[in-house]
């Protein structure tokens, strides 16, 4: 290899490390084993869950793994002079295991946002890529901390094409149990419901 194709290699690596260090670091998750969950006085955090189900192999889990989200700033608290477009990365310790359950935990600015899709990869040989239309909108109160709610996808095959269907179910008291026994940061909060819609 000569030693332009060497740094050529190099630079890709470092480009692909740093994009892998910024998505692991966002600042918008909160991580299981974080201890302290600091709010900024505009600031609010809103928990969901979300589960994926293969409706043609019903006995078949881990269909999906979710690599990030997509949410939309649909903010009323500010001029529309700018609005945000966040992808954030999906982090996989916050997966549990049993139940094939994902956890996300997000810490947000005061506003209303839109959970427009999770992108990810189906479980096989191949890994096909996805994107999970999903269109929920929740709010963030400052100084809160609000359930949103779990999404739940139906995988199926329509015409030869993989295609889904989501549905926002409200499993409230089962879900707060499971961030508060995950999340040290959340065992000693109050997590009131958001309007699960």
């Amino acid at each position: 290899m000569n030693f332009k194709k060497k740094q050529f290699t190099f630079g890709i690596i470092i480009i692909i490390s740093s994009i892998f260090a910024s998505g692991c670091a966002s600042p918008y998750l909160l991580l299981k084993q974080k201890p302290t969950l600091a709010l900024q006085p505009n600031e609010g955090a809103v928990l969901f869950s979300s589960k994926f189900n293969n409706r043609g192999r019903p006995d078949q889990k881990n269909t999906f793994w979710v690599t990030n989200l997509s949410l939309q700033e649909i903010n009323q608290y500010k001029s529309y002079g700018e609005k945000r477009i966040f992808l954030i990365p999906y982090p996989k310790v916050n997966y549990i295991q049993q139940d094939d359950l994902f956890l996300f935990s997000l810490k947000l600015p005061r506003g209303i946002y839109k959970l427009t899709s999770f992108d990810g990869m189906f479980r096989t040989f191949f890994g096909t890529q996805y994107s999970a239309a999903v269109n929920k909108i929740f709010d963030v109160v400052p100084g809160k901390i609000s359930y949103a709610g779990r999404v739940e996808t139906d995988f199926f095959l329509s015409g030869g094409q993989q295609t889904h269907e989501t549905k926002i179910v409200d499993k409230y008291d089962e879900d707060q149990g499971r961030f508060k026994n995950g999340y040290p940061a959340l065992q000693n909060r109050t997590i009131v419901k958001d309007l699960i819609y």
